[in-house]
């Protein structure tokens, strides 16, 4: 099976950018949900009741479409990081997470030039089937 020009890209795409989407998740809901101090208006409040700023961050969380389009891709590398072997696994966290070379991941790794290729058309034509799950 070969993919497209654009498909290739879309999912290599998605996988150099995951390291960006995990801090972007957590400095967007931390800018979200940050500590803030509510208006007192001297009215007393119900036990159990959701304040409005707490309903407002939700909402925030919620309609904010950066937040939402890092938190979909981080969800397709993770659910194809499920469904490939530990070498492909493996490939992944050298190249994408920990941003190394070509050679630098097979010299690590002991592996092949062509198994290198093999396992990362594997990654990449699993990022690429999740990414048809989610359209």
């Amino acid at each position: 099976m070969r993919l497209s020009k654009e498909d290739y890209r879309e999912a290599v795409g998605i996988l150099k950018r995951y390291n960006y989407n995990c801090l972007n998740i957590i400095n967007r809901q931390a800018d979200i949900i940050s500590i803030s101090v509510g208006e007192k208006d001297g009215m007393p409040k119900a036990k159990y009741n959701i304040s409005d700023i707490v309903c407002n961050k939700v909402i925030q969380l919620e309609e904010d479409e950066e937040l939402q389009k890092s938190i979909k891709e981080w969800k397709i590398v993770q659910q194809a990081l499920a469904l490939i072997t530990e070498d492909s696994r493996n490939i992944f966290n050298k190249e994408y997470e920990e941003t190394k070379r070509k050679w630098e991941v097979i010299d690590i790794l002991h592996i092949s030039e062509r198994t290198y290729f093999r396992r990362k058309k594997d990654l990449i034509f699993a990022v690429h089937k999740e990414i048809k799950k989610w359209q």
